[in-house]
């Protein structure tokens, strides 16, 4: 059965009527742009998905158990909306798949989710009125996919006490996968946050294993290395301005040459990003600056610098517009991401990458 027959079928599921499910929500996200891109010394004018928020659909639901517990679960795909095409490498629920119980004591979910670090960075990597760590945001086009989501993992919330609230994961990475290594991609963290009025403080430590062989040459046999994650970000809302500031260093392992999601592989470097949101009538303004550090290397570092004007036509519906630069130094290659990803890969390292785009974003 194909994936969109799987779709199809998990649709007229959720359209019977609730048995033992307090409640079922069908939801998502279309977002489709204009961009004009730049890569060094190239420049493309296309169409994009996904720059403010990463377009998707999903599933989510919640079972009552009586006495405060509840049964949860979602179920996320992306998908490109200007080609209709499914992102996360054709997986149907790439973004998120995960069955969980709340309560008293917090929430446990198991399955596909997000990492502390991801729950940070989207927070303090402002959003406007998109999602936090998209378009525009410095920080999004330096960081991870591979210790930004993880599959195969527990992620425990505790309740907030006193302005406190606890995080914590484990992952199995390969999770007996055949012809890697026994433990590949697993991840391990744990996160604290404060919030006490207008003010939110995060710090957040993982942990990561990755290899430094090759994508092609990775074996069952090939060696692993710890890799380590320290973020510390703030915000504060004084009203007609919101800061923030996050702050990442990984460390732990022999150093890479660069980064290799299939291995879990992250050079050391460090990463800052300053942002700001001003309100301006029912409109936002978005300013982003960030820098990004390679250790062993500073041909290596790069700076980014973002400015996007998001405007509500109603309350599920707005339109946006912004440019943003990537100053890369002789050996960085980095560009200029949407929040789902899939920036115009840059001509050559040391190249400058800019972006204009207009788009609109509804949600359903």
């Amino acid at each position: 059965m194909t994936n969109w027959k799987w779709c199809a079928s998990l649709l007229g599921l959720a359209a019977l009527p609730a048995m033992a499910q307090s409640s079922v929500t069908l939801y998502g996200r279309v977002d489709t742009a204009i961009e004009y891109a730049n890569f060094g010394p190239n420049h493309v004018t296309r169409m994009g998905s996904g720059n403010i928020f990463a377009t998707s659909w999903g599933l989510k639901g919640t079972e009552d158990l009586g006495g405060g517990y509840a049964a949860v679960f979602k179920l996320e795909n992306g998908f490109n909306s200007a080609n209709g095409t499914i992102n996360n490498n054709g997986a149907l629920f790439g973004r998120e798949s995960w069955v969980g119980l709340t309560g008293p004591f917090g929430a446990l979910q198991a399955g596909n989710t997000y990492t502390i670090l991801h729950t940070s960075f989207v927070t303090y990597s402002l959003p406007g009125y998109g999602a936090g760590l998209a378009w525009g945001n410095a920080s999004n086009n330096f960081v991870g996919p591979s210790y930004l989501r993880v599959s195969n993992s527990l992620r425990y919330t505790s309740p907030r006490f006193a302005g406190l609230l606890l995080r914590a994961m484990a992952a199995r990475g390969a999770n007996g996968v055949a012809n890697q290594p026994s433990t590949l991609g697993d991840t391990y963290g744990a996160g604290l946050n404060y919030a006490n009025g207008l003010l939110a403080v995060d710090v957040d430590y993982m942990q990561q294993k990755f290899s430094t062989s090759s994508a092609a040459a990775l074996t069952a046999s090939s060696p692993t290395a710890a890799g380590n994650y320290l973020l510390g970000a703030i915000s504060y809302d004084f009203g007609v301005i919101k800061p923030s500031f996050i702050y990442l260093r990984h460390r732990g392992g022999p150093d890479v040459a660069s980064m290799v999601p299939a291995t879990s592989a992250n050079p050391h470097n460090d990463l800052y990003e300053l942002n700001a949101t001003v309100p301006i009538g029912r409109a936002s303004l978005l300013l982003s600056y960030g820098h990004y550090r390679k250790v062993a290397d500073s041909d290596g570092n790069a700076d980014s610098y973002g400015v996007r004007l998001d405007y509500p036509v109603s309350k599920r519906t707005v339109l946006y517009t912004g440019a943003a630069m990537v100053r890369n130094n002789a050996h960085a290659s980095f560009t200029i991401n949407g929040a789902a990803g899939g920036g115009v890969p840059v001509a050559k390292p040391g190249a400058t990458a800019s972006s204009i785009v207009a788009g609109v974003m509804t949600a359903f």
